[in-house]
């Protein structure tokens, strides 16, 4: 169970590390496909997104109505964002992933 955006962020940083799946599991999680879109991958249940600096970042988001989260790590698990919109109107997540990321 995640409790608040610090569990999330701690939780996808471990996981990009390798740290909770065996190797083989872990390699099936993080082998990608082609989404259409040339800046994102999908793995198993993990996004591959190359951001506008050349950063790539790995993780998932989801909403519900009127809730959007969002967690990210960089590849070696170094760098990590968890973030909730409290409106899944409310906001421009990738403007933020951005500027987290890119410094933009």
């Amino acid at each position: 169970m995640i409790s608040d955006s610090a569990d999330l962020s701690r939780f996808y940083t471990e996981l990009i590390r390798g740290r909770l799946l065996p190797k083989k599991q872990q390699k099936e999680l993080t082998t990608t496909v082609d989404t259409g879109d040339p800046n994102r991958r999908y793995g198993l249940g993990l996004t591959d997104v190359e951001l506008s600096c050349g950063v790539h970042v790995w993780g998932h988001g989801g909403d519900v109505y009127g809730t959007l989260a969002v967690a990210l790590t960089t590849a070696d698990g170094r760098h990590s964002l968890a973030f909730n919109f409290n409106g899944d109107w409310s906001g421009d997540s990738d403007a933020v992933i951005e500027a987290e990321f890119c410094g933009k």
